[in-house]
């Protein structure tokens, strides 16, 4: 019977590789569009960032998960440790942002013209460009905190409120890091629900409408701006429902059994559920020929 830790290095090691592979698929499906003269979607280019993003968070998490599986448990030095926590903690930021971004732009988008948000569907390709900035720009600024206080292996001690991860420790995280994460991170999740109960109601005011007129042209599985937008709801509900079981879960470890190399394991796995199953969520309808979406 194989070791709880190598049964964990090949969980991961699986979840990291298919993850990355699709991804990677993703991009690269993008990235042919561009070359091929497309004229790519605001949407699309969310969609480009955050396969970027989601394979920076399979790795930086997932890859030292897997060589813990092999045995290696102390392999990163201090200033491995600030680049993987660096990485590790600017994905999780990103992805929350730039899915935040995907629900907003899309729920603007599907906006009837009479509504208070037709200003901003007009304007909204001239917002495109600075908002992915700011995301990036904000993300890249507020996680500087994290390399600065994570410590390597050899430079470990008796640090209070100290957290081992089995390949670093961080001595403390800054107050201010804290607010300026948890503001985000809720401003985020607000907007996101607020945009996605949006979206549910017009979706929901577009399928009466169906049902009067009795069209079949009109069905919200075939108008490409429904489909985008269910896709949109699918992948906001399932970055949700992980990002709530690994906030849970991760609270639980701060604040009861820090030491719990198996609860601390499990963190992880939820947390690279979003990055690995997202992709594979948008392939089939990439694959579909009537699903026109993600060009304009």
């Amino acid at each position: 019977m194989l070791p709880k830790i190598l049964c964990l290095g090949v969980v991961f090691f699986s979840v990291t590789t298919v993850g990355t592979t699709a991804n990677f698929f993703l991009f690269t499906s993008y990235m042919l569009n561009v070359i091929a003269g497309h004229k790519i979607s605001s949407l699309t280019l969310i969609f480009t960032q955050l396969t970027l993003v989601n394979s920076i968070a399979l790795i930086s998490k997932g890859v030292p998960q897997i060589l813990q599986g092999l045995g290696w448990n102390y392999f990163l030095d201090d200033v491995g440790c600030k680049i993987v926590f660096y990485f590790r903690k600017l994905s999780e930021g990103l992805s929350i942002s730039l899915t935040c971004l995907l629900c907003t732009f899309q729920a603007i988008t599907i906006s009837p013209n009479n509504s208070r948000w037709a200003e901003f569907k007009v304007r909204l390709t001239q917002y495109t460009n600075p908002s992915y900035l700011f995301c990036w720009i904000l993300n890249l600024l507020v996680e500087i905190p994290i390399p600065v206080n994570v410590r390597g292996p050899s430079s470990r001690g008796n640090f209070t409120n100290a957290f081992d991860s089995v390949f670093c420790t961080s001595e403390y995280i800054m107050g201010f890091y804290l607010i300026m994460a948890t503001f985000r991170n809720m401003l985020c999740l607000g907007l996101m629900i607020l945009a996605s109960g949006y979206m549910v109601l017009l979706l929901h005011k577009h399928h009466q409408h169906v049902q009067k007129i009795r069209s079949t042209k009109l069905s919200p599985r075939k108008h490409p701006e429904i489909r985008a937008t269910q896709t949109i709801l699918l992948l906001m509900s399932t970055f949700v429902i992980f990002y709530a079981l690994t906030s849970i879960l991760t609270l639980f470890l701060s604040y009861f059994d820090q030491n719990s190399s198996w609860m601390l394991s499990t963190a992880i796995f939820l947390s690279l559920c979003y990055p690995a199953i997202s992709p594979l969520l948008l392939i089939p309808r990439l694959c579909k020929p009537t699903c026109n979406f993600w060009v304009k």
